[in-house]
Order: structure tokens, then sequence, then C-alpha cells
């Protein structure tokens, strides 16, 4: 079967057409096209053509099965032509809905690219622990993207949405292109990624919410932006890349020490410009850069991300002008990194080191130290210390402002003549290419904040076209955004109440209102939203009427071996505690961050106890931990893991009678990463 013409110049999609050959109008419609060849359900082979889909949407018919985890072929394929455009268009459910390959001035405009091959990030309500793999592109190629274009040079990608997946645009030995005004965000793994591409400008996009449930914490090498292996001298500038894994990276091919103790630092991506992005609320850093060189990072913003930059490894960059606000470890950290320059960045309100340059004590260390490094007219105020340079070595530290940032003995300012500010390429062109009505993210009237990530089974939870966004706080409280310019009232059911969370008025936390002892009923919620302009919303689901007693204790004797003292434990746990609490969920547990108040950040315990009621029946429970796990039932174990070691799920089950049961959860943090998660299900009868 071909193309049928509808009038001279428009026509109607079939399966098994001929490839597409010369400029065309294709007639609105759905089609459903399979690709059992993969090579394409609808193809391109000629140069300078323009392909006008005028809003269809190309579908596969594998989508209606809903597992974008099984999606195999391409959307729209292009292979070795020149001056192709590709215009208004819907393609959903293919591997790549589109890919291109060998192709020169290609343009791909107003498209929609949603729903392609993705990794299932949840499953039943259970995180499936996968980290991404950055480095190696043959695993890129087993992902899927909204888009993949691979040795395409000269390339327009404008105007182009893609979410609720795991990739949106995937570029790889692509140079002097052009990404503008587009929309990558609520993904699970990358908002743009490139893989030896240079020389390329990326503007005016967002890619929020970009990241993943990993290991009872967040990121999993996920990132608004992320860049590997020869990506060099790019720009990218005014990009919204906020609550993402890292909000920004770039990382070589192999970065690291061989069997031999010789530093390895294979495709570095260097001469990079990372200008005015906001890569604010990132759950691991806003702005990453390892194993690089004479990158900058010019007046971006950092607020509430774990580290603001971290750049270990790397050299003669410039970090100039950023804004880095309450980050929770340092603002700046960088580890065994030569002959940069920290200028003119106002830093506040940070947990750690506003800036922290340091070295190991490793010999091996020499071919990588921390020296060299100028610190000048930074503004800092309120950290724990303005500046840690721990074995770091001929630094200048010139005219910095300190407000309530200690400086450490030893270190001594002095004046000098200061540099001068940037001069950014092709800034003119680029302030030109901002889309009418851009904003930020941070500027919108929607949540943001780490409480605010929500994982769907597949990407992240947009809020953007909800009358009230909400998530669930915890197993039995719901968390509402409420705006008073669009809500006009919510009608709760009579067994909810609604509280405004501290001092923000946006912030509702409803839940089901006390009724004495609760034993792990399960309610179903269902309420309406009511906005201004007339439109109606359903919010449902359900809650676990659910009470844990929380005790938390300081460790007995701080090293490995104190996990095999099991006398010391029982008695610790049966002892004092620094602090007990009721919950309605057990606690979250963030690696490098005290769990309470009057907790400390590491060499930490906790028991908690629950009852719930429970059918009878086959019971699994699952566990992921960082460090030791022990959960009983009913004073009987059924999972001990009590070892120091990172993310590990642990399973183990039981047969119960229908009553209350207790259930008691006992955990351990040492340092480091941590994690802390537990199911259960009741398993199907056979």
């Amino acid at each position: 079967m071909g193309l049928l013409a509808q009038t001279p110049s428009e026509l109607t999609l079939s399966g098994n057409m001929e490839p597409i050959r010369t400029s065309v109008k294709i007639k609105p419609n759905t089609y459903t096209l399979a690709d059992k060849a993969g090579t394409g359900a609808v193809k391109v082979a000629a140069d300078n053509i323009t392909i006008d889909f005028q809003g269809s949407t190309i579908q596969s018919p594998d989508l209606k099965r809903g597992r974008l985890e099984t999606l195999n072929g391409l959307g729209i394929s292009v292979d070795g032509h020149v001056g192709v455009r590709i215009m208004n268009v819907r393609v959903h459910g293919y591997q790549f809905n589109i890919k291109a390959n060998r192709c020169t001035d290609l343009v791909l405009e107003n498209c929609e690219l949603g729903q392609s091959r993705s990794q299932k990030i949840v499953d039943q309500g259970k995180v499936n622990n996968i980290w991404l793999d950055l480095r190696n592109i043959d695993t890129w190629r087993s992902y899927g993207a909204g888009a993949w274009l691979e040795q395409c040079n000269h390339a327009t990608v404008k105007g182009i949405r893609a979410n609720q997946s795991q990739n949106g645009l995937i570029l790889v030995r692509c140079n002097q292109g052009l990404v503008v005004g587009c929309d990558f965000s609520y993904n699970s793994g990358w908002g743009v990624a490139v893989n030896r591409s240079s020389d390329n400008v990326i503007c005016w996009n967002h890619a929020d919410f970009v990241n993943r449930p990993w290991a009872g914490g967040w990121g999993g090498d996920s990132s608004g932006f992320a860049g590997t292996t020869h990506s060099n001298r790019n720009i990218w500038a005014f990009n919204s890349l906020t609550h993402s894994g890292d909000g920004f990276f770039l990382a070589t091919t192999n970065g690291g020490f061989d069997d031999k103790n010789v530093l390895r630092e294979d495709g570095t991506c260097d001469g990079n410009w990372i200008v005015r992005n906001d890569g604010s609320w990132s759950t691991a850093n806003s702005f990453e850069a390892t194993f690089s060189a004479k990158n900058v990072f010019y007046r971006n913003l950092s607020t509430d991300s774990n580290y603001g930059f971290w750049l270990g490894y790397s050299k003669k960059n410039l970090v100039i002008g950023n804004e880095i606000k309450r980050s929770h470890e340092d603002g700046i950290a960088h580890e065994q990194g030569s002959d940069n320059v920290y200028a003119g960045n106002l830093i506040e309100d940070i947990g750690g080191t506003a800036i922290h340059l340091w070295s190991g004590s490793d010999a091996r260390l020499d071919q990588s130290p921390s020296a060299r490094n100028f610190i000048l007219r930074n503004r800092i105020t309120r950290a724990r210390n303005a500046f840690d340079l721990t074995l770091s070595q001929d630094n200048k530290i010139q005219d910095n402002v300190l407000t309530d940032a200690p400086l450490a003995p030893g270190i001594v300012q002095t004046r000098g003549n200061g540099i001068n500010d940037l001069t950014v390429p092709r800034i003119q062109e680029i302030t030109k290419l901002k889309p009418v009505g851009f904003r930020m993210y941070r500027a919108t009237d929607l949540p943001r904040g780490w409480e605010w990530l929500s994982p769907s089974t597949y990407g992240m939870r947009d809020y953007r076209k909800m009358i009230v966004p909400w998530n669930m706080k915890d197993a039995r409280t719901i968390r509402l955004y409420v705006r008073p310019k669009v809500v006009k009232r919510i009608d709760l059911p009579t067994w909810m109440e609604a509280s405004i969370k501290g001092n923000l008025p946006n912030e509702w936390l409803v839940t089901s209102k006390p009724e004495g002892a609760s034993y792990g009923d399960t309610k179903g919620f269902k309420f309406q939203v009511f906005g201004e302009r007339g439109d109606v919303a359903t919010i449902q689901g359900q809650i676990l009427d659910l009470q844990w007693k929380v005790r938390w204790f300081k460790w007995f004797r701080l090293d490995h071996d104190a996990y095999a003292d099991t006398e010391a434990w029982n008695g610790l746990f049966a002892g004092p505690a620094l602090r007990e609490e009721t919950l309605s969920d057990l606690p979250e547990i963030i690696g490098g961050k005290s769990p309470a108040p009057g907790v400390p950040t590491h060499h930490f315990a906790l028991s908690a106890t629950a009852k719930i009621k429970l059918a009878a029946g086959q019971y699994q429970f699952s566990t992921l931990s960082d460090d030791g796990i022990q959960v009983m039932v009913d004073g009987h174990p059924v999972i001990n893991n009590w070892t120091h070691h990172g993310g590990v799920e642990d399973v183990g089950s039981v047969r119960l009678l229908t009553g209350v049961h207790i259930i008691e959860v006992r955990y351990c943090q040492e340092d480091g990463g941590a994690a802390l998660a537990v199911h259960w299900t009741r398993l199907a009868a056979k």
C-alpha cells in the first residue's frame, strides 16, 4: 500500500506505505501504524522536503497495552538526507518516536513525542531500584527517547515536547545544532543527553522534574541535562532544570584509577559554557562536571539542592557570578581540582562549607592535585565554614565578604585587582531566540521543593494541568497545593480534615480525623475540587491509617564490628531513647542529613512498631535498606540483614491469621548513603 492522495497537497498515511519523497501535508487524523521491521512506521527518503502533519497523531498499536518498557520500533525515521523538515506531529509508543541518522540541516518543529520506551520506575507502589548507565553508549541504545539524533549536523530542534517517559532528546555525534524552546520535563532519565556532540546551542528549554527514586532517595544519575564523552564547546543557556537528580551533569566515558593506579580521564567534556540556567531543588547537585576542563559556569541559580556545584577532578574551570542558596551540604564542592577560578558568587545559608576544596592523602591523588585555585570576591553569608581547604595547596583567596561564615585558622585573605566580567559567546543571538511567554519554573505558581517529587509508573507526576496539585505526604496524609485564584472550593468528606502547613498558606495537609486507636485501616478517599473557571477535578486514592511508634538511638560503638554484637544492640533498643515520636509512616532517611531533631547525622538507629489488622494469608515483606535492617512480625524475624551495606533489597514471607499483628522494624545507619523502605503485600492463594 502507498500514500493515498486526498487533494494534490494533502495525504493520508497507511500501513506498509512507501517512504515519503516529496514535500507534503498530512490529512489530520490519528494513525495507528506498526513498525515490525524496525525501520520506521513512517519513513522519509528525500532531500530538502517539508512534511507538515497538521496536528496528526502517529501511534504504535503496542501502546494500548500500556507497557512502555516493551515498546520497539521507530515512529518516524530519516536516514542520510539533507534539509528535511518535520513539523506539527504527535508520535507515541515506539522505542524512539523520531529517529534521524546521518542527516544535515534537519528541522524538528512543534512535535509532541512523549510515551516512548521507558523503564518502569514504580511497580504497584514499590520502587524499582535502577541506576542509569550514563557513560555507556551501547546501554543508551537499549533505552528509549522522544527523539534520537545521530550524526546529524546543523540540526534544529524547536518547540518539541516529550514528557512522562524516560528520556526526551538524545544527541549522538551531532554538532553545530540548536535546541530551543522545548519541554522535556517530568521524565525519569534525562531531559537532554548528548554524547560526542559539540558546538551546539541548547537554550530556553524546560527539563524540570527529571528524576527517579533510587535506594530510598532520589537521583540514580537522572539529570535535566547530561553530557558525556567528548561533548565540547556547547552553550547551555537560560534553561530551567529544577527538581532533577542533577540539574546539569557533565561526565567522562571513563574517569578514575585503573588497576595500575594510573588516573584515567577518557572522554572528557571541555570548553562548555553553562550560562543562566536554574538547577534548583535538585536532589544531588544543581550542577556537576567531573573529570573535565575549561568549562564556564556563569550566573546560574542553585537553591535548596543537596550541593550547589560538584566539580570533582576537573580543572581550569571558571565558576563566576552564580547564586547558591540553602545547599543542604556544600555550596561548591571540588575534590582534586586545580587552576580553577571561583569569583563573584553569592553563597547563602549553606548547611556545610561555602567553598570546599580538598585532596586526599593517597599518593596516587598527586596525579590530580587540589592546587592553585583562585577564590575571589565571593559574598558568603551564613555557612558552617567559609572555606575548607584540607590538603589543598597554593590557593589565592582575595576580597571575599564573609558574614556569619567563619574563616578557618591558617586561611589568610589578601587584596587584589579583581577579575573582569565575562562575554558569553553568541549571547545576543541566544537572547533573541527567547520564545514568547517563556518562564523559568520558579516563576510559575506551581509547587516547589523535594516534597513534591512523586513518581508515576514511568515518569514523574506532572502538576501543570491539575486544579490542585497533590501527592501523598505519607501513608496517611494528602498534600495539596491550593492556589486561591484557581480554586473556588474543595469538598472534603466528613471524616477528613485539612490543616495549613506551617507558614506556607498554599500547602494543605489532609488526613482522617482522629478516632482513637488506629490499627492500619485502609480507607478509600474521593473528593472534588471546583475551580474558579467552572472546572471540576476529582482527587481519589487510599490512605493507610497507621501509627508508628518510633524511638531513635545513637550507636553504642562506632565501628563495623558493632553489627555483630547482638547483645549490645538488644540492650540499646531496650534502653532509653534519644527521641520518641508517633508518625503516620516510617521516617524518610537521607544520607548526610539528621533524620529528626536531636538525632545525629551518622551512626544512629531506630525501632518502629505498629499494630495493623490483616486478613489471613501468606504475606511477603520487602525492604530497601542502607545499612542494617530487621523486620519482625509478632516477634518472629521475617527479614534480617543487620550488616554494613549499600542500597539493597531483602525479601521474606510469613503466614498470618486474621487479626491484629505487631510489625517491628529495626534500622541502623552508619555513614554515607542511606535508605529505609518497607513494603508488604498478601500473596494470591495458589
